[in-house]
Order: structure tokens, then sequence, then C-alpha cells
């Protein structure tokens, strides 16, 4: 399996939005098309295909955690695999590779996610790479970080 990240450009942007997933999925993450509109007013989001050699299979929204105060860490928004390629294990293999690119960026040391409450599937998926909950929020989500080693 040769799964690969992309940047999202004027070029594959439409495989995104040719993604589907569950009406019942769409309760705990945006639609790539809603996604990629509202990365456009924030210069600093990073939204990225997952990309099976060349078929798109999901995608990946992530940026610095301005909002929160924490510039040295990366929230990660949006992992998406569309319906059909889901259970073939392309979202382990797509969150090793943004791993990855994180540690890449320069300073930045740790990575927060979230997880809606009734989606709990995330939290096993996301303590597989070693994120540990911090804490609730005020919307029933839940937040877990991941901290790197220095």
């Amino acid at each position: 399996m040769v799964l690969n990240l992309r940047e999202i450009t004027k070029e594959n942007w439409v495989d995104m939005i040719d993604l589907d997933i569950s009406k019942a999925q769409e309760d705990y993450v945006s639609l790539p098309a809603e996604a990629i509109a509202a990365s456009k007013f924030y210069d600093y989001y990073v939204n990225r295909g997952i990309y099976l050699e060349n078929k798109a299979v999901g995608f990946i929204q992530y940026y610095p955690n301005y909002d929160d105060g924490k510039p040295n860490e990366i929230f990660i928004d949006q992992l998406i695999i569309d319906i059909s390629q889901q259970g073939k294990g392309y979202g382990t293999k797509a969150m090793e590779l943004l791993l990855e690119e994180i540690k890449q960026l320069k300073g930045i040391d740790s990575v927060s996610i979230c997880y809606v409450e009734g989606h709990d599937i995330m939290k096993t998926f996301f303590q597989r790479f070693n994120f540990k909950v911090i804490e609730q929020d005020e919307f029933d989500e839940t937040i877990m970080e991941l901290h790197f080693s220095c």
C-alpha cells in the first residue's frame, strides 16, 4: 500500500469534495468542502488529501493552535476516510504520515485533537498513537494531546 499525503490545490480539490462519509459521521466532522472553504479565511490552515497511489481516499486538516494561545501545538481539526475505504488501515497509515510531517515543523512540540462524545471509536484510534485525554470542553468534545519527546 503506497499511501501519501498531498497538498490540496486547484488541481485536486474536487477529489476531496467527492469523498463520502456516513450520515452518522456527519455529526462528528465537517465535510471536506466545508473545511476547505473555512480554511480560506486563515492562511495558517493546512489541508492534505490522503491518496492511495493516485486515488483520493481521505482528507486531513490541521493548523497551529493560535486560538488557544498554543502556537507550538498543532491542532488536527479533520480526519476523514471515504466510507468505501474505511476499515482498510488507511486512517492509521495517514495518521502516521501526518505525525511525521508535523514533527518536521519548526518549533512544534505537541499535537492536539478532539472527538465528540458518542464517537468514542476515535478515542481508541488516537490512543494507539499515544494521545492522552486532557479535558472535556463545554461542547461535549474530549480534548486529547500528544507531546513529542525532545
